[in-house]
């Protein structure tokens, strides 16, 4: 009796088609540090004759961190701001470590829990370790956000933050830090720190800005020619890492 030969060969698994995420899910975040005299390099206006003019600023150091979120559909989600100092909401050294990175995270659920219904969201994110951690990881898996690493030493091409919003962000900062001062002659501090960054973060945060973050990077809508192999980290400068041993079939590593 014939039999057929197909029934002795192994059975293949096939990977069901991925569900893609909506844009309104897909987020960006990334850190940027601010110092009370650090701003953008400006002209000053000032009498003739006068080889050096000087604006006067603040001789303090002690950097702020703010954690800015932004999503495809051109929203953002509330800024996290990190001082630098002990209590919970603080950090040592003013930018973010493992513990408040799970707090950040789950404040992320928090304030888009609702717009995804349950689905799935895309968080991109760089290399910091804070990003890494066993809680972060968890809570992530457990809440549906997938999290996806730029590739290293990359972001200032695929981080639509760092290309786009960062440099206005700091342009309008420094405008609104210098006109807080001419107004009310005080120094930046950490009491008044909100109000003069909230200024700059609503400038700034436009829909426009965000969407053309997500659109200049070809993340929203995908376009993965944007960015050439002239733009790209070159692999000398960049990490790749390996598993120790070969994976046996029909485990692809």
């Amino acid at each position: 009796m014939d039999v057929d030969a197909s029934l002795h060969e192994p059975p293949t698994t096939q990977l069901p088609n991925p569900i893609p995420i909506d844009p309104e899910l897909v987020y960006g975040c990334d850190e940027i540090g601010f110092m009370p005299s650090r701003g953008a390099k400006r002209r000053v206006i000032g009498p003739r004759n006068r080889s050096i003019q000087h604006q006067q600023g603040d001789g303090g150091r002690e950097n702020t961190t703010v954690i800015v979120t932004i999503c495809a559909d051109g929203t953002a989600t509330k800024p996290t701001v990190i001082f630098k100092g002990k209590a919970l909401g603080q950090s040592d050294k003013g930018w973010t470590d493992g513990e408040i990175g799970v707090e950040w995270i789950q404040d992320f659920h928090e304030q888009t829990k609702d717009k995804s219904l349950g689905r799935a969201r895309l968080l991109l994110v760089d290399g910091h370790n804070s990003h890494y951690t066993r809680g972060f990881l968890r809570f992530a898996r457990k809440n549906r956000i997938h999290v996806l690493c730029y590739p290293a030493h990359g972001t200032h091409v695929y981080q639509g933050l760092d290309v786009v919003i960062f440099a206005v962000l700091k342009q309008n900062w420094t405008q609104e830090r210098d006109a807080y001062y001419r107004q009310t002659r005080q120094r930046l501090t950490k009491k008044n720190f909100l109000k003069i960054y909230g200024e700059a973060h609503i400038r700034t945060l436009t829909k426009e800005n965000i969407k053309t973050a997500f659109r200049v990077t070809g993340v929203i809508p995908y376009d993965p020619t944007i960015v050439s192999d002239k733009l790209a980290p070159s692999k000398e400068t960049s990490s790749q890492g390996e598993l120790p041993a070969t994976q046996p079939s029909p485990v692809v590593a």
